[in-house]
């Protein structure tokens, strides 16, 4: 016998970054909002994640579909964080450091160039640096470095702080969190307008309104009709494993350091974050491997070679939530009152504070805004589910 008798105006299904996030931003609109977890809030990718924020990207042209939102969620991220550390009264790790970009040879030089180049063009402000700055700089880097590439507009946050401070925001500002409760079925009822979202026995909340923010498992949440269990919103996306490495020692670098295939960050508590793998092959498996390990501390020691004296802490995997496309879907979801937020692939923790205030802005409004029309669950329906371009 279900207990969910009374009828809230929003149910988001899934408590990560995304989730609370938009949850959070719905309450400060003044929407009553549940949440609803199947395990513990931020338990998956977002916890996993490096949190390393900026538009920059190598090889150049890389995710740039989504270039105009990853800017225009940077540019909100401070807004963002004084509001959920103001609600919580907790810290979200935030820094406001900067990127060094580093080439190791002639290749990776002009990169920098292209890159510098690109972001002018843009409006955008960075400055190439030569390898005496460098090292000024940064001075446990190794030496041989020809040149680097400082964007000082890049920004970090540590996504083990930023979840729990985002779920206690959420619920200071009125939103219910309900954990360790599986959504399995969604059921719209035409004489009542609302939703019935069922863990397959009972009804587990009733809504006006559901948001769909279930990462890479949204497509396992199915429609329940009498004619089959389709998925509740049916969106392609799939996992892609990403390993990272979590160290322990002293302060080796002021800012978060990034390569053509390592990025490496220092946080203000001592961790040193090793980042990261994209396995699409990988499915479900949640497994770290020695290989990946031995792989990432081999590329960042040719970095940072005091890394060889710092102890391994955690080797930590997730799964990021990606369409083929690599590209979001966030917006209606073709049927009344049903909205969905996922496929933030490995830019979920950059664009949370831009997918929550666009969304919510069309739940408000009734109408998708330009920023987010491209990002529509009607994109990758069409295309073969294949995550094999991820490699």
């Amino acid at each position: 016998m279900s207990h969910a008798t009374h009828t809230t105006d929003v149910a988001v299904v899934g408590a990560g970054v995304i989730g609370l996030s938009i949850a959070f931003e719905l309450a400060r609109r003044g929407r009553e909002v549940v949440v609803i977890e199947r395990d513990n809030p931020g338990q998956h990718a977002s916890t996993v994640a490096a949190g390393l924020l900026g538009t920059a990207a190598l090889p150049l042209g890389e995710q740039d579909d989504i270039y105009p939102l990853k800017l225009d969620s940077l540019r909100r991220y401070a807004d963002f964080v004084a509001r959920v550390e103001s609600a919580s009264g907790m810290d979200a790790g935030y820094r406001t450091d900067g990127t060094l970009w580093l080439a190791r040879d002639a290749a990776e030089d002009a990169l920098l160039d292209q890159l510098n180049d690109e972001r002018g063009d843009r409006g955008l402000d960075s400055r190439r640096v030569t390898a005496a700055q460098v090292r000024a700089l940064e001075p446990n880097l190794v030496s041989g470095l020809l040149s680097g590439l400082i964007v000082d507009d890049d920004v970090q946050v540590d996504p083990r702080q930023l979840l729990p401070a985002l779920a206690q925001a959420a619920q200071a500002s009125g939103v219910r969190i309900v954990e360790q409760q599986s959504v399995t079925h969604g059921d719209f009822g035409d004489a009542t307008s609302h939703w019935a979202l069922t863990n397959g026995e009972e009804i587990v909340a009733r809504a006006g309104n559901v948001v769909v923010t279930a990462g890479p498992w949204c497509d396992q949440i199915a429609s329940r009709t009498p004619e089959s269990h389709e998925p509740l919103a049916p969106s392609g996306v799939g996992p892609v494993k990403g390993q990272l490495l979590r160290l322990r020692g002293p302060a080796l670098i002021d800012r978060c350091i990034r390569t053509t295939n390592i990025d490496i960050a220092q946080r203000q508590h001592g961790e040193l974050i090793v980042a990261s793998t994209k396995e699409p092959e990988a499915g479900w498996d949640l497994s770290p491997t020695s290989e990946a390990r031995d792989e990432l501390l081999r590329r960042a020691c040719g970095v940072l070679p005091a890394l060889r004296e710092v102890d391994l802490e955690e080797h930590s995997v997730g799964l990021r939530p990606a369409v083929d496309d690599h590209m979001p879907i966030i917006g209606p979801a073709g049927r009344p009152g049903l909205w969905i937020a996922t496929g933030h692939y490995r830019h979920g923790i950059l664009l949370a504070p831009a997918t929550a205030h666009w969304l919510a802005e069309t739940m408000e409004h009734g109408e998708t805004p330009e920023l987010i029309s491209p990002y529509g669950i009607d994109r990758p329906a069409a295309q073969p589910h294949s995550l094999e371009a991820a490699s």
